[in-house]
């Protein structure tokens, strides 16, 4: 049977009875606060039950908790001191048959905890040692003399702990969740083409949210449905991208044709070429619609040219499309909260002409979607 853990540390037990560690925030995204944050923003908890029956967690799973309920504790199976380590192992002295993984864990009051493993040590249960030395230690310990118990587990501990980040090597959500950078998530940088330093940390969104979009801005060229699908998960709302929707475009000066234009120095100017008769021309295929919801009135504040959700807006249609292309903003507000258009209000009940100001006397039959606005015009 199992040894039962001792609960001698208060704040091990003050976190264990339901306080999170404090882990770095791992943004999938980092939107208005109406959007909800990332499951790694909240923290770990962790279980009372890990402390009370260790025998019940796998190995790695129980070390990978200990570890982020004490985050300013060293990570296993690197060169640091052991006593600085989130938890020291050491091999279950017996020659019977193990039950489970973890025999104990033990909570001191002060100091690391420590965990009794079954699955690996010099000497135990699968001890690669004869087993004579099993036996040797077994009756020293009934004697009272652990000596020759905790020189073995100065080994016992380094090879547990380099067993562990073996483990930790292939899975590396683990170090990346206590903060950690790995070369996962560098080579994830390159995908999205910002593998070099001086190009990281310029966006208005942080670099760990386009990593997780990895696989979709990494196919080149990138597709309109791959920015529909990022715009939709990153933040949370319904978003159509129209294509096609033409726009007029401003000629440059010198692409004006003029009549006193010297034929020969303005190519503008000659007739079936390039002359073209006022300052502007439609182009069909350069603009793009984002069509983004039916919101509720607050989500559809923070996608107004002054609101919270308008920076990482603009910023990621701008990386996403390397400004190859315009867009227009069409914003749809769902019928029933649409605000009625009070003259003399104030604060957020005063009315904005074109953005937030319908006149109605009864309720709408659709959704509005009057509110345009092109992305690169606006402050």
């Amino acid at each position: 049977m199992a040894r039962k853990v001792r609960l001698r540390n208060p704040a091990l037990k003050q976190r264990a009875a339901g306080g999170a560690p404090d882990v770095p925030s791992t943004p999938h995204v980092q939107t208005p606060s109406s959007v909800p944050a990332s499951p790694a923003d909240t923290g770990p908890v962790l279980p009372q039950h890990l402390l009370e029956h260790p025998q019940d967690y796998r190995f790695f799973q129980a070390a990978r908790l200990l570890q982020l309920l004490q985050p300013e504790s060293a990570p296993l199976g690197r060169f640091e001191d052991p006593s600085k380590e989130a938890v020291r192992f050491s091999a279950h002295q017996t020659l019977g048959y193990p039950a489970s993984e973890i025999q104990a864990l033990d909570v001191p009051e002060s100091g690391q905890p420590k965990m009794a493993v079954n699955f690996l040590g010099l000497t135990g249960p699968v001890g690669e040692l004869p087993v004579t030395y099993t036996s040797y230690i077994t009756e020293r310990l009934r004697a009272g003399d652990r000596t020759a118990a905790e020189f073995f587990d100065l080994f016992n501990h380094r090879l547990t702990s380099l067993f562990y980040r073996s483990w930790e090597k292939y899975h590396f959500q683990v170090p990346y969740e206590r903060g950690e950078e790995s070369g996962l998530s560098d080579t994830l940088l390159h995908f999205v083409g910002l593998g070099t330093p001086r190009l990281q940390n310029r966006q208005d969104i942080p670099d760990e949210s386009l990593k997780f979009y990895a696989g979709l801005l990494s196919q080149q060229p990138r597709s309109a449905i791959a920015m529909q699908q990022i715009l939709t998960d990153y933040f949370d709302v319904p978003v159509e991208v129209v294509q096609f929707v033409g726009s007029w475009r401003k000629l440059d000066p010198g692409s004006l044709c003029l009549l006193d234009d010297d034929p020969d120095a303005v190519p503008a100017a000659r007739l079936g070429l390039g002359a073209v008769a006022g300052d502007e021309v439609w182009d069909q295929q350069s603009t793009m619609r984002l069509r983004i919801g039916p919101l509720t009135l607050d989500r559809y504040r923070e996608f107004l040219p002054d609101g919270a959700a308008f920076p990482a807006l603009r910023a990621l249609a701008r990386f996403i499309s390397r400004d190859e292309y315009d867009f227009e903003v069409q914003l749809v507000l769902k019928r029933e909260e649409a605000p009625g258009c009070l003259l003399g209000a104030e604060g957020e009940d005063a009315p904005q002409l074109s953005w937030l100001s319908w006149i109605k006397s009864k309720p709408m039959d659709r959704d509005p979607d009057d509110t345009v606005y092109r992305l690169w015009e606006v402050a």
